[in-house]
């Protein structure tokens, strides 16, 4: 055997060794301690894949389980169920949460798998199991459903007389469990989109199955049902665009077939929209075929140009389920659903680099990837960041304006970001936790502020945590929009001038002027938005004012050192403005 045969041989035996050693580690059975009805799955490939946590909510005929695993296939945790589970993820907040069909509801875990709360729809509907985000500030966004009885036969010909059609429902919730926006497809739907047969007993119009929030602070949501993705207006609840469908309003560009039985639609951080597109009931045959898309949109002039496409070899068709995922390292994280094999990652490219099947009838509704369960570090050098602006105002309500954060991570060693947490609705933090900082490396997020999402004063603070520190942002919104007026004029009814002296360390002055009548709202905050004082509250005739403040609270006390916010509201404009004080 010649040296080149040798070391050709040797590098094939390591090969087949590899190969070997990677299938049987993602065997899960009993000879591992493992409990006997754990579900059994093989990992086929995992080379060059992103090394982050897999989050799995296997169900079908047997027990149900929620597994954490890591690339070899090896446990991180796993909890046995009563019934059917989906969608278990990590949060932006730091928590866990996922579908449990017995109590119908999300539960949620902390980092320590201790069941901590419960959330379900508000009123008489049902929870649907799809998707439960929890936003950075604490609130929910949860699909619901009901169903109403619909004389058919009025809608199409030969439709039933008393159809039980189904509703589906958005809800946004407050940490307090308050309802605070709703909408219905009810309301926006036309029962004659959806491409369901609309002649059965049981009609499900749309089938949503996800919710995203966009950089503006609407709402992207898939219809699987009318095979539409929309856009819905966060405050009033109209439709400003639908992305395919019986009413599609997009020329899409390089893709002819279209999605059709969509899933899960995410908006990218470079702007484009990521779905996967299950290709149920496309005809012919020939193309009834699975694969994750990626859109740039161009929402002005209505076009959707497909970027980027996977499509396995051989084909995968998954009727149901299904989800796409972009990590990090640019690569592409796919569950198929009802499909085998259930996961593939891919690189932009196209190369697979990991590939999991679950044995017999195990499926996943969705397969997520992240980094959980990082250890806090004690020796390390703190997680620094740069903001490039703290203060963000608007000329105009329902504009939307960005800023950006930068985080460093300056340490020999990966950081990992576990999550971040704000207060108010108007800023809008689109961010995919837990997320890993590699070492001398950096990340950044984009935060949104729009004003007419919640009440005034817009003040936050921004909490992000790692497993080294905590870094606290404070942020501050300004609305100097002008109300417009009945015959569309803008009025210019007042204006608040900046305290003199300023700083200031024992009394100032403020000063405004009102050009009409106006009833005038003039309040004191800190620099984390809590109220500190009122100094008008009433009918005040067109003119100049004056008023002095003292530097007390609202119990009399002097308040520390430091920047504070005073606003002026007029009827139903607002303005606001920094001062200093100093003891």
């Amino acid at each position: 055997m010649t040296r080149n045969q040798f070391n050709e041989f040797h590098r094939m035996l390591w090969r087949a060794i590899l190969i070997f050693i990677i299938s049987f580690s993602g065997i899960i059975n009993s000879q591992n301690n493992y409990p006997d009805d754990l579900p059994k799955f093989k990992i086929t490939k995992s080379f060059g894949c992103d090394t982050s946590s897999i989050f799995l909510a296997p169900t079908a005929s047997k027990v149900p389980y929620l597994m954490i695993i890591d690339n070899g296939g090896t446990p991180k945790f796993f909890k046995k169920v009563k019934s059917s589970i989906y969608d278990f993820k990590p949060q932006p907040n730091g928590v866990l949460s996922y579908f449990d069909r017995g109590g119908d509801c999300f539960y949620i875990m902390n980092s320590s798998y201790e069941l901590i709360d419960s959330i379900k729809c508000v009123g008489e509907l049902y929870t649907d199991f799809h998707e439960l985000r929890i936003l950075p500030n604490g609130n929910y966004l949860i699909l619901g459903f009901d169903s109403r009885k619909v004389n058919m036969s009025r809608i199409v010909e030969g439709g039933r007389d008393s159809a039980t059609v189904i509703g589906y429902y958005i809800q946004e919730i407050d940490k307090d469990k308050n309802l605070i926006f709703e909408w219905k497809t009810w309301d926006h739907i036309d029962i004659r989109d959806s491409y369901s047969d609309l002649k059965q007993g049981t009609i499900d119009v749309t089938h949503a199955n996800s919710i995203d929030v966009d950089f503006d602070g609407n709402l992207l949501v898939s219809l699987r049902n009318t095979q539409e993705v929309i856009k819905i207006e966060r405050k009033s609840g109209s439709v400003l665009w639908r992305l395919g469908g019986k009413k599609n309003q997009f020329t899409f560009i390089r893709d002819p077939l279209k999605f059709s039985w969509q899933h899960a639609a995410r908006r990218l951080p470079n702007g484009n929209l990521l779905l996967f597109d299950n290709g149920f009931r496309r005809e012919p045959q020939s193309v009834s075929y699975s694969r994750a898309l990626e859109y740039e949109l161009d929402e002005i002039n209505k076009t959707a140009k497909l970027v980027w496409e996977y499509r396995n070899t051989p084909d995968i068709f998954s009727y149901g389920l299904g989800y796409s995922q972009r990590l990090p390292n640019g690569n592409t994280f796919i569950g198929w659903g009802a499909a085998v094999p259930a996961i593939t990652e891919v690189t932009p490219q196209g190369r697979e680099v990991f590939e999991l099947s679950f044995e017999k009838d195990y499926s996943t509704y969705r397969a997520y990837r992240y980094p959980w369960g990082s250890p806090k570090i004690s020796d390390y050098l703190e997680i620094t960041y740069w903001i490039e602006k703290t203060q963000f105002v608007t000329t105009k309500q329902s504009d939307t304006i960005s800023s950006k954060i930068t985080l460093y991570n300056k340490n020999s060693f990966p950081v990992t970001i576990t999550s971040i947490r704000n207060n108010s609705r108007s800023f809008i933090i689109p961010s995919d936790l837990p997320e890993v900082i590699n070492p001398n490396d950096s990340i950044s997020l984009k935060i949104y502020f729009r004003s007419d999402l919640s009440l005034y004063p817009f003040i936050d603070t921004i909490k992000i945590n790692s497993n080294c520190n905590t870094i606290c942002i404070p942020i501050e919104g300004l609305d100097v929009s002008d109300v417009q007026s009945e015959r569309g004029e803008i009025n210019n009814e007042f204006t608040l001038e900046q305290n003199y002296p300023n700083p200031f360390n024992g009394e100032c002055k403020i000063k405004f002027s009102l050009k009409r009548n106006a009833f005038v709202i003039i309040k004191i905050y800190d620099i984390l938005g809590n109220y500190v004082a009122e100094l008008l509250n009433k009918e005040c005739s067109a003119g100049i004012y004056s008023i002095n403040y003292s530097a007390n609270n609202q119990f009399g006390e002097k308040i520390t050192s430091g920047i504070y916010i005073y606003t002026l509201q007029a009827n139903e404009r607002r303005i606001s403005k920094k001062m200093t004080f100093l003891k």
